[in-house]
């Protein structure tokens, strides 16, 4: 059997659970869904809790997937469904025009259900089996316009009175409007035909009336018009007013009939009503959830109670408002074999608000709403809370704040059982602090008995010592710091706290020989207590610097240790995707200039040569095609080691540089102003050639004699990659006149894709270049449009 939390009086007042009902309402999007929010009741079947709290979970997901349901538009029409429950009862269009929203809002929430069925497969059934009601649907959007009039396609013989009255109408205004040209300005006041109770006449000069014969059916305020109905129109003007009269009763009878509809559906209807309220509600909680950052907590049937680093809702919504004001979590944690929590420490240091967010986050928890704590938190299921917080003195009963403290308790202690969460503030206060004390421990003890789950604030020296000797109690403080005489409205579990009133008082300004004279007047027992709570107080919070500074250091290398592995990856991956792509250009460079030598052989064989000739025209081919067959570069490991500042060569990117550094399989290398990390396999010593190593032959090369007399390797390629537009020029200025010289026929320049500057650099001088005939694209195995290919001058 379904039951909520029961009588407002147990957290109403003072736990301000009306206002959290109130924000959690403020992000519904209907009529409905508000009123669920605001009237809420925590459940307190675990099976039931535990359903509402996926369905949070399940509309948290269907937002990040899909945004919030299509529900916007859609008004209030309980009222109108209401009044059209009662037999014999008419709406008018405009009441009929608001039930379509309502309608339109189903094939919508239907189709948005389909779309987050992956993730939130509840709330998709939900939303999928809403009631159509098409026909009711077409039927209103046929019969009325935007402004909840009846439409001429409402009725076939309502359409057929419209077109007649509209005809008669332009007749008979037609027939005034001869009149008025006839007689002109001489009888009539006015060059127009108007309406007078209902019937078309014209505007009549008084001294006039004898010169037109009909019915004065009004006058101006002056006397000076008459508004006269011709004689002549009288039966014009009673046929007219017939055809309204029945154009009137066909639009009554149409509004009943599409009444008579609506009340055929008010089944259908109002569980249309009914689910999308429900799923409102329910798309309001997991917004208020994402607002919050809030999680999802597990019910604990084993009655303990452990929120990790929980946040005062009310608090939360305040800094929405105002970021400066700062919201300290609080870890809140109870259980069945130490039920009772006692809570000291100074004023205004948060242990109200302590109690406030146990109350309100396992309220929030029953009525299905995730909570602002952190993941891995647990409360269970309470019938009941109890709550006495705050001063109920009053006047008019003739109760003290005492007395009124002791009417609460008594409802307390008639009703409250094992699944009850009691709340007390203040305990002990309003009387003698002795009696207080010896009081609020019997009631503690015999709740204890009662296996309901306590928390209590105190400012009572006995009860602290009660606390920290009795095995069911567990101390508690809100932490403050001494130096800025300043709660920090954390708190403090196994320690109990000072009130620090003295320390207060003289920060307020109090008369330091006063404070210092209250100081004297202390026992001297609480004095010492109190200098030892202050070393403890002193001594924890230098531990718990010392802890949150080695935690923030170890923070910080794990992440610049994941940074630097990251690193490593990528580098690693890009040298890998530089040298695949290498290897596989090379082999499409091969392969095609084996087809090409293929070709060139064929067609030899073809011509009318002598057999030797054929066999060295072939032999030839073979030499040339050995030539510029590209090498895949050996990534074999050198017999030298790899050393910071060696010459080395990365020959997958035709690069020359020094060896800066080598981390683990990658090295980085400088070649002129660009810096590159390559894997360490790829490098060589830049001597390897001289060395018999195979040389780099990723393009064609050709012998150029320098100004010094010696021979100078001039390739086909110019890498251009990592340059700037100045430096590029020239480079490919000097390359070009070396190409020339060299007598290569074509060259190609591999400038990249990235921004093109670089590539209308390169074509801007090619364009104008004395030296070169033509330029194009490169082909797919060139590089394509990463690189251009330029046709020199060459004999």
């Amino acid at each position: 059997m379904r039951r909520s939390v029961e009588a407002g009086r147990l957290w109403g007042r003072g736990i301000e659970w009306d206002a959290v009902r109130a924000l959690v309402a403020s992000d519904a999007r209907t009529a409905m869904g508000r009123e669920r929010a605001l009237t809420a009741e925590p459940l307190t079947d675990p099976t039931e809790v535990d359903h509402a709290l996926d369905s949070t979970a399940e509309a948290r997901r269907a937002l990040a997937e899909q945004g919030a349901p299509p529900l916007d538009g859609l008004g209030d029409p309980r009222p109108i469904l209401e009044r059209a429950r009662a037999e014999g009862s008419v709406l008018d269009g405009g009441e009929l025009l608001a039930l379509l929203p309502l309608l339109d809002a189903a094939p919508r929430v239907s189709a948005y259900g389909r779309a987050i069925r992956p993730v939130a497969p509840t709330l998709a059934a939900s939303a999928e089996a809403l009631p159509r009601v098409h026909e009711l649907r077409e039927r209103l959007r046929k019969a009325l316009d935007d402004d909840g009039a009846l439409t001429d396609r409402a009725s076939a013989r309502l359409g057929q009175l419209r077109r007649e009255l509209r005809e008669r109408r332009r007749r008979l205004v037609a027939d005034l409007e001869r009149l008025l040209q006839a007689e002109g300005d001489r009888v009539f006041a006015d060059r127009f035909v108007t309406v007078r109770h209902g019937r078309y006449v014209l505007p009549l000069r008084a001294e006039s009336r004898g010169r037109l014969r009909g019915i004065v059916h009004d006058r101006s305020q002056s006397g000076q018009t008459l508004f006269v109905e011709p004689e002549t129109m009288v039966e014009a003007n009673n046929d007219l007013v017939a055809l309204e009269r029945d154009e009137q009763q066909e639009t009554a009878r149409i509004l009943a009939e599409l009444t008579d509809a609506v009340r055929a559906q008010r089944e259908p209807l109002a569980t249309l009503v009914e689910t999308l309220g429900a799923l409102d509600w329910v798309f309001a909680r997991a917004h208020l959830a994402e607002r919050m950052e809030a999680s999802r907590p597990a019910i604990d049937r084993d009655g303990r109670a452990d929120l990790k680093a929980a946040r005062h809702p009310l608090l939360l919504a305040q800094q929405w408002r105002d970021p400066t004001r700062e919201v300290v979590p609080v870890d809140l944690e109870l259980a069945p074999d130490r039920p009772l929590l006692l809570i000291t420490g100074p004023n205004a240091g948060g242990k109200t608000i302590a109690l406030k967010t146990l109350a309100l986050l396992s309220l929030m928890t029953q009525a299905g709403c995730h909570v602002p704590a952190a993941e891995g938190s647990r409360v269970p299921v309470f019938e009941r809370i109890f709550a006495v917080i705050g001063d109920d003195q009053s006047v008019a009963e003739n109760l003290s704040t005492f007395s009124a403290f002791i009417k609460q308790i008594r409802e307390v202690l008639a009703e409250a059982d094992e699944r009850s969460l009691v709340l007390l503030d203040e305990l002990g206060a309003g009387t003698d602090p002795d009696e207080g004390a010896a009081l609020a421990r019997a009631i503690l003890e015999m709740l204890a008995d009662r296996g309901a789950l306590v928390v209590a604030t105190t400012h009572l020296e006995p009860l602290r010592a009660f606390a920290a000797a009795e095995p069911r109690a567990r101390n508690a403080s809100v932490e403050f710091d001494a130096a800025t005489l300043a709660p920090t409205f954390r708190l403090v579990y196994d320690r109990p706290g000072q009130s620090w009133a003295l320390a207060i008082a003289a920060r307020l300004g109090l008369p330091r020989t006063l404070i210092l004279r209250a100081e004297g007047l202390r026992t001297a027992d609480a004095r010492r207590l109190s200098e030892l709570l202050a070393q403890l107080d002193a001594r924890n919070r230098s531990e718990a610097d010392r802890v949150r500074e080695l935690e923030r250091r170890e923070t910080e290398t794990a992440a610049r240790l994941a940074a630097a592995r990251e690193a490593e990856r990528l580098a690693s991956d890009q040298a890998r995707t530089l040298l695949d792509r290498a290897k596989a250009e090379a082999g499409a460079l091969l392969t095609d200039i084996r087809r090409a030598v293929s070709s060139e052989w064929e067609r030899l064989k073809r011509t009318e040569r002598s057999r030797p000739a054929l066999q060295d025209s072939r032999r030839r081919l073979q030499e040339a095609a050995a030539r510029v067959t590209p090498s895949i570069p050996d990534t074999a490991p050198s017999d030298r080691p790899l050393v910071p500042g060696t010459a080395v060569v990365a020959a997958h990117l035709g690069l020359k540089g020094e060896l800066l550094e080598i981390q683990g399989e990658t090295a980085t290398v400088r070649a002129g102003s660009v810096t590159v990390r390559v894997p360490v396999a790829a490098l060589r010593h830049s001597d390897a050639d001289t060395n018999g190593s195979k040389p780099d032959r990723r393009a064609p090369e050709a012998l150029r004699r320098g100004p010094d007399g010696k021979s100078k390797s001039i390739g086909a390629e110019l890498l251009l990659l990592g340059k700037t537009t100045d430096e590029a020029r020239d480079l490919v200025e000097q390359y070009l006149d070396d190409a020339f010289m060299a007598g290569l026929p074509s060259v190609r320049l591999v400038h990249g894709k990235g921004t093109g500057a670089l590539r209308k650099a390169v074509r801007t001088l090619l364009s104008s270049h004395p030296l070169v005939e033509t330029f194009r694209d490169g082909e797919p195995s060139e590089g394509g449009a990463g690189a251009t290919v330029a046709a020199l001058k060459v004999s």
